[in-house]
């Protein structure tokens, strides 16, 4: 079974591909996989902030349902005050910068 490194290794292997291929519904696909690794790893308000901001783009609806109980589940466990920063960071940042951030912390 892989550890988190391996899996957050493995998720932004996918989203390089992802991106180079322009397809969009698998990078959205694995970002809400990654915001649960980040749950897994205790870093939930990361998860939040990554989760909340990749809401704002269209997704399959298989992954919007999924994102949508992985936000309520975040939204009731966490404090009022990391969710409404979430959803400010998320009116502030693009997608592109998310993932240039993600990516940038893996080369």
């Amino acid at each position: 079974m892989d550890t988190s490194s391996e899996t957050i290794d493995r998720l932004h292997r996918t989203l390089k591909v992802a991106l180079r291929n322009d397809a969009m519904m698998m990078v959205m696909d694995t970002l809400v996989r990654l915001t649960e690794v980040l749950i897994d790893k205790q870093e939930k308000e990361r998860a939040a902030e990554l989760l909340t901001i990749a809401m704002e783009y269209p997704m399959r609806t298989v992954t919007r349902q999924k994102a949508e109980q992985i936000y309520l589940d975040l939204e009731a466990e966490l404090c009022p005050r990391v969710m409404s920063d979430a959803k400010a960071l998320a009116q502030e940042i693009t997608l592109d910068d998310v993932l240039a951030a993600i990516l940038g912390s893996t080369d």
